[in-house]
């Protein structure tokens, strides 16, 4: 078990992961040592609503249907007809964590809007600052490229900046995303896994 509070404590609780149930059951694990960091999924769903939930996809009648397809209201009730599980959004789960003093990570799993990308750097960075959290944004590098294509970047890079957010590697969160692939010597270090180091918050 690497973190205890992967996907909000959904790994070691018998609740489905990234659900505020799981997240306030979850807060008594705090103390172990084990539990490292508060970690959640978030998409854009098809409205431009921030949905907390790992798939990229649910099941209705069998067939799969892509998160980015859907309205917020209908993933919500898909999930709870079909799985029982209670789909929070990006504020509900950044309201229901408050004043932890463990580390945040949100791991973005798909953002497909220029207006989703900004919503969750300011709600984030707005949360980070009420609370001090210790908070980073996280994706794994293919995520990263697909979202954030190389003529964006420079821009978005800006944007994460303004907000005193990171943008880092899942699994390796001293590696800034933006800073890894700014450059041939960039993103060659990150290809080898010796990326660039954020700043340490």
């Amino acid at each position: 078990m690497g973190n205890m509070g992967h996907r909000l404590g959904g790994d070691v609780l018998p609740h489905p992961g990234n659900t505020l149930q799981c997240l306030r059951s979850a807060r008594g694990l705090q103390v172990h040592k084990k539990f490292r960091y508060w970690e959640f999924d978030v998409h854009e769903t098809k409205d431009g609503e921030l949905i907390v939930y790992h798939d990229d996809s649910v099941s209705m009648n069998g067939v799969a249907k892509s998160l980015n397809e859907l309205t917020a209201k209908q993933l919500r009730k898909i999930a709870k007809e079909e799985l029982e599980i209670e789909v929070p959004t990006l504020s509900e789960v950044l309201e229901a964590l408050g004043e932890t003093e463990k580390p945040v990570r949100v791991e973005i799993r798909n953002l497909y809007s220029d207006e989703g990308k900004q919503k969750l750097i300011d709600m984030v960075a707005d949360a980070k600052e009420k609370h001090g959290w210790n908070c980073k944004v996280i994706a794994w590098k293919d995520r990263f490229r697909t979202m954030f294509p190389s003529d964006e970047r420079e821009r978005w890079s800006r944007e994460f900046s303004k907000r005193n957010l990171a943008l880092c590697r899942v699994g390796l969160h001293h590696v800034d995303l933006f800073k890894a692939h700014s450059n041939t010597v960039g993103r060659m270090m990150f290809t080898l896994g010796l990326g660039p180091i954020s700043r340490r918050k």
